[in-house]
C-alpha cells in the first residue's frame, strides 16, 4: 500500500510540474507575441511619421522652386534654384525607394506604390518639349505616384522659364503677338505647376489619413476627444 501511494504522489507531482510548465510555454507565447506584436506597431508608426516627412519635404522644395520661377529665364533659373532642387530631389528619390519596401512591409505594396512604382525605376518622365503635354509623365493613371507628381511639377518649372526666354526674345524684337501668345502659354504652364502642388498637397493629407487609420486597426493608442455639449 505505502509503495502504490508513493507512486500515485509522485504522478501526481509530475502531472502537476507538467501543467505548470505547460502554462509557462503557454504564458512565454503570449508573452512573445505580444512582444512581436508591439516591435511591428513601433516599425509601422516609425515608417509613418517618415513618409510623413518625406512627403512634407518634397512639398516644401516643389513650393520654394515655383517661387523661384518669376521672371527667371532657363540660364538664370537652371544655375541657381533649379540645380538646388534636382541636388535635393536625387537624394529624395533614394529615399522614396527605401521609404518604398517599409511600406510594403507594414502598409501593404499598394500603398508603397502610391509614393515611388520600384517595377518601373527606368521609366522617367517625358522631357520632349516639342509634344503637346511636355510634361505628361508615362504610364497608365493607375501608375500615377509622388515621385511622378513631383517630376511634373519641375517639368512644368522648367518649361516656364523657356517660355520666359521666348518672352524675353520678343520684348527684344519687338514682336507683340509673339508677346502675348508667349506670355499666355507662361501663365498657362505656372497655374498648371500650382495646381498640381495643391494636388499634391490634399494627397498628402489623405495619403497620412489612410496611414493613421491603418496604425488604429494595428492596436495604436488614439485619443478620443468628447465634447461636451451642456
Amino acid at each position: 500500500m505505502a509503495d502504490s501511494s508513493w507512486w500515485q504522489t509522485l504522478g501526481a507531482s509530475l502531472l502537476t510540474a507538467a501543467f505548470t510548465l505547460a502554462g509557462t510555454n503557454l504564458q512565454q507565447a503570449h508573452q512573445d507575441e505580444r512582444a512581436d506584436k508591439s516591435k511591428f506597431l513601433d516599425g509601422a508608426q516609425a515608417t509613418a511619421q517618415e513618409t510623413s516627412r518625406l512627403l512634407y519635404d518634397g512639398y516644401n522644395a516643389l513650393d520654394k522652386l515655383l517661387k523661384e520661377i518669376n521672371e527667371k529665364g532657363w540660364n538664370e533659373f537652371s544655375h541657381g534654384p533649379w540645380d538646388e532642387y534636382m541636388q535635393f530631389q536625387r537624394n529624395w528619390r533614394q529615399q522614396l525607394i527605401a521609404e518604398h519596401f517599409r511600406l510594403s512591409r507594414y502598409f501593404g505594396k499598394n500603398m508603397a506604390n502610391e509614393l515611388v512604382h520600384i517595377d518601373e525605376i527606368d521609366i522617367h518622365p517625358i522631357t520632349n518639349h516639342s509634344s503637346p503635354n511636355p510634361c505628361s509623365p508615362p504610364g497608365d493613371e493607375k501608375d500615377y505616384d509622388v515621385e511622378k507628381l513631383s517630376d511634373q511639377i519641375e517639368c512644368y518649372a522648367r518649361l516656364a522659364t523657356l517660355e520666359q526666354d521666348i518672352i524675353n526674345e520678343n520684348l527684344k524684337d519687338q514682336k507683340a503677338k509673339g508677346l502675348y501668345d508667349a506670355l499666355g502659354s507662361k501663365r498657362n504652364t505656372e497655374e498648371s505647376a500650382w495646381n498640381l502642388l495643391q494636388h499634391y498637397d490634399k494627397f498628402t493629407v489623405n495619403y497620412l489619413r489612410r496611414l493613421d487609420a491603418t496604425l488604429t486597426e494595428l492596436g495604436a493608442s488614439k485619443v478620443t476627444v468628447i465634447l461636451n455639449k451642456s
